[in-house]
């Protein structure tokens, strides 16, 4: 017994001599070793991106010539420059909206809101989410290259709820613009290029800065902001009928109010905006990409100068391109309710290069009565 008590202490005894000693004899080779590191900490693949879908309808004319698009469907009813390096071509189609933006002759917009689902194809007008979710997924990541540089989209929820973004195989894209009916239908389609979109700004960038609109020398701005003053009220009028409410009235004395407080706003921020509010729209006006929104308070402080508690409004910069916002206005819950309303009221649009004042005035009973 005590001869094979020795012999297992003796074994074991070297057993813990080998397993100690294995490094020093056999070492591993350092290289290889920490290449099997960094492969065991590489992440999973992973695709966030979006995918394009084929190329129809009006994505087919992004990138042409005007000229070609006219002999398909005629010159346009207006040509007015926007101040901001393109020009805004408007045709004449009753109870639609078809408008062509340009960067020398070159198409770089095409919004449309009517009837044909053939040129939108392969969406349809009145389809929902959840049928536009069978012909594409609905991506919340969007990563662009423009100019050596890349820029990065991220799309909140009500950005993807009512305003999403769709990728074309030919580089184009278009918003889809859904109305606030209980399905949530489509109404309106915005196809544009990717400089067009990351100028328009319409999404939160999360990295770098996006390229901005300049304002071209020696633009007429009396004439542009008339133009585009017109231009959306027409276009909300248009909605207003869409959703069968009653068309607003327009009232001079109104519309002379707004270009007044709009003016009064340019050359007196320092009194409706706070310290820290002021800081932020200098930020904004210096580079910073989004854009600003005088808040309910700020609103009511402005329209102070006015007198008229019937009035509200919306002041907002920059608006580069009239049509474009209106459709996100009314594809936004809170902004959709406090322009669409039911109703009679006046309206009033005052612009200043690419800064926006609406104007709504209720209509009193006995007011609406003398009137009829």
């Amino acid at each position: 017994m005590k001869k094979r008590g020795l012999l297992f202490a003796g074994l074991f005894l070297l057993f813990l001599i080998l397993l100690y000693m294995q490094p020093v004899w056999f070492p591993q080779d350092s290289a290889e070793d920490k290449q099997d590191q960094a492969i065991n900490r590489e992440p999973p693949a992973t695709n966030l991106n979006y995918e394009p879908i084929q190329t129809v309808g009006f994505a087919e004319w992004i990138g042409q010539d005007l000229d070609e698009f006219e002999k398909e469907y005629g010159e346009p009813e207006e040509s007015m420059p926007s101040g901001f390096s393109f020009t805004i071509h408007r045709y004449a189609v009753d109870n639609e909206l078809l408008e062509v933006n340009t960067e020398d002759e070159v198409i770089t917009s095409i919004k449309y809101l009517g009837e044909d689902d053939e040129k939108i194809e392969p969406f349809n007008f009145g389809m929902t989410m959840d049928e536009l979710a069978k012909i594409t997924m609905i991506y919340p990541n969007f990563t662009i290259e423009q100019d050596d540089q890349t820029i990065d989209l991220e799309l909140g929820e009500e950005d993807m709820n009512y305003r999403p973004l769709i990728a074309f195989d030919n580089g184009s894209l278009a918003i889809l613009f859904f109305d606030q009916s209980q399905e949530s239908q489509l109404y309106a389609i915005d196809y544009l290029d990717k400089e067009t979109l990351l100028q328009l700004s319409p999404y939160p960038v999360t990295n770098n800065q996006t390229p901005r609109y300049e304002e071209e020398a020696d633009s007429d701005w009396d004439r542009i902001n008339q133009f585009k003053s017109q231009q959306t009220i027409e276009l909300i009028q248009l909605l207003q009928e869409k959703d069968e409410q009653p068309m607003f009235s327009i009232d001079p004395n109104l519309q002379n109010a707004s270009e007044d407080i709009l003016q009064f706003f340019s050359q007196n921020k320092e009194d409706i905006l706070t310290t820290e509010r002021l800081q932020e729209l200098q930020r904004f006006e210096k580079d910073e990409p989004g854009g600003f929104t005088l808040s309910d308070t700020e609103m009511e402080d402005l329209l102070q100068e006015l007198g008229d508690p019937m009035v509200s409004g919306h002041l907002e910069m920059p608006i580069y391109d009239p049509s474009f916002s209106v459709l996100s206005w009314y594809s936004t819950p809170l902004l959709h309710e406090q322009m669409m309303g039911s109703e009679p009221s006046s309206l009033a649009v005052a612009f200043s290069k690419e800064n926006v004042l609406v104007l709504w005035k209720e209509i009193e009973q006995a007011e609406e009565s003398n009137s009829n």
